[in-house]
């Protein structure tokens, strides 16, 4: 009877789902205002994921991959520039869009491969790849990024193609643009500092990317942010780089764009 009991009082937290401690408005499904203790923690196993906390003490969870002791091999926020916020804090609606428009939100899907959430957005206007960045970080996530075949696949099945319920047709810009380093040529580099998989069974080894061959070139030297092209203009949706001021390339808008947050 007394077990019973017990669940029936335990029962109505469980539907009712959030829960505070020293708090009476909690936001989460157990929001705590003070420290938190464990006495006890089973020791994990190598591939766990980590635990990390946001500023506003948000607990996430980080894959071991990404924290690689700041080498540019993985996620890299110092490359980034900033630190990307829960894909649950994002503006809704997303508000303006920096150049000028507006964006809607077309939708969002998760990909189990790294846990990250890709959302699609509808512009009101081309942007050029500098405000695309920014609108990226408005919301607290980043241009998708690509730098292996199961992701690029994932994202373009998923999220580019038509028929995935967003059918992002126009040109989309993408996180992989050219940086400056003194005394070096300049060279392309994901926004996050993530690396390419390498495909070593070619000879010589190459990189798993997308590029339409002949591309990047770097034409006229002013090339260097990279975009998917358009379906019109190339089915197979391969990436060519442009000048990233440019808001339209063959006549069609720079107009729609995938934001990826890292959960």
């Amino acid at each position: 009877m007394k077990k019973a009991l017990f669940f029936l009082i335990i029962l109505p937290y469980s539907v009712y789902a959030q829960v505070g401690i020293n708090t009476s408005a909690p936001t989460k499904s157990l929001d705590i205002n003070g420290e938190l203790r464990i006495r006890t923690l089973n020791p994990g196993a190598s591939t766990d994921d980590i635990l990390s906390a946001d500023a506003n003490g948000n607990v996430r969870k980080v894959s071991r991959s990404d924290l690689n002791g700041g080498s540019s091999s993985g996620f890299n926020n110092s490359i980034l520039g900033y630190d990307p916020k829960p894909v649950a804090t994002r503006p809704q609606p997303p508000g303006s869009v920096p150049g000028g428009g507006t964006a809607t939100e077309l939708g969002c899907k998760k990909w189990s491969g790294n846990n990250h959430t890709y959302c699609a957005y509808q512009l009101s206007q081309a942007i050029n790849w500098f405000n695309a960045f920014s609108f990226g970080k408005q919301l607290g996530g980043y241009l998708v990024t690509l730098p292996n075949d199961a992701e690029r696949i994932w994202v373009n099945t998923n999220i580019v193609a038509s028929g995935t319920g967003y059918n992002l047709a126009n040109n989309v810009w993408i996180g992989f643009n050219k940086i400056q380093r003194p005394g070096n040529p300049d060279q392309l580099q994901w926004i996050t500092g993530e690396e390419f998989r390498i495909n070593w069974s070619t000879n010589p080894a190459t990189t798993e990317n997308w590029f339409n061959p002949g591309e990047p070139n770097n034409s006229g030297g002013v090339e260097g942010a990279t975009h998917i092209f358009a379906g019109s203009a190339n089915a197979e949706r391969k990436w060519n780089d442009l000048n990233g001021t440019l808001t339209t390339n063959s006549s069609i808008s720079m107009n729609q764009l995938i934001i990826e947050f890292n959960e």
